[in-house]
C-alpha cells in the first residue's frame, strides 16, 4: 500500500492513522510525500518514506508555470519508479499538491487509486 500525502499535518496525520490500522491488519505501508514530510518521518509507521518532488502551478508568470510543470513531471517519474519497486496493491491520496505525481503515476501504471477525504464537508 502506498499512501501519498502533502507535507503538512492536515494531510499526514490522517495518513498516519490509516497506516497504523493497515499495519495492524498485516499490510506493508509506504509513504510518498514531498520533503516537508521528513520532519514527521520518525513517527510515521512506514516500511519506506519516499520523497517525491512536486510544485503548484499558481503563478501567472509563464516561465514559473513551465518550471512547475517540469518539477511535477519529474515527480511523476520519481513516483513511477517507486511504484515499480514497491508494487503497491493500491495508492491512496490524502490531499495536497504532492499527491498529484504518485496518483498520476499509479494511473499510468494501472494501479488502483483512492482519494481519502477526511473532512465532514469537502473543500
Amino acid at each position: 500500500m502506498l499512501l501519498a500525502a502533502g507535507g503538512t499535518g492536515g494531510h499526514l496525520f490522517p495518513a498516519e492513522a490509516l497506516a497504523h490500522e493497515l499495519i495492524r491488519r498485516g499490510w506493508t505501508v509506504h509513504l510518498a510525500a514531498d520533503d516537508r514530510a521528513e520532519r514527521f518521518a520518525g513517527q510515521f509507521p512506514a516500511a519506506g518514506i519516499h520523497p517525491i518532488q512536486s510544485a503548484t502551478i499558481g503563478s501567472k508568470n509563464p516561465f514559473a508555470a513551465l518550471a512547475a510543470f517540469w518539477k511535477i513531471w519529474g515527480g511523476v517519474r520519481q513516483a513511477s519508479a517507486v511504484i515499480g519497486r514497491v508494487k503497491p496493491a493500491v495508492v491512496v491520496g490524502f490531499g495536497g499538491y504532492p499527491t498529484l505525481p504518485p496518483l498520476y503515476a499509479a494511473t499510468r501504471r494501472k494501479v488502483p487509486t483512492l482519494i481519502h477525504e477526511q473532512n465532514a464537508v469537502m473543500g
